[in-house]
């Protein structure tokens, strides 16, 4: 067989698998940015800080954090974008 190999050579070498990982590791870095673009990621990562640096305090429940956080926006000066 002479030329650029055909389909079949290419799924046997792994080829598509390959593609089809990369297309899940870019779905993945996107859909990440777009967490932290729209703060989807801060209550975990306030979670993940509690349990690091104090263990013995108790994180509040997301909708008091999420109710807080907006607070914070709406009072606290150079917090908006625009």
């Amino acid at each position: 067989m002479t030329g650029s190999p055909d389909r079949r050579e290419l799924r046997d070498r792994g080829y598509a698998r390959s593609a089809w990982a990369a297309v899940g590791r870019s779905c993945r870095h996107v859909l990440w940015y777009v967490r932290e673009v729209v703060g989807e990621n801060d209550y975990e990562r306030y979670v993940n800080h509690l349990r690091r640096h104090h263990p013995q305090t108790r994180p509040v429940s997301r909708k008091v954090f999420e109710r807080d956080k907006i607070q914070r926006l709406e009072t606290g000066p150079n917090t908006r974008c625009c």
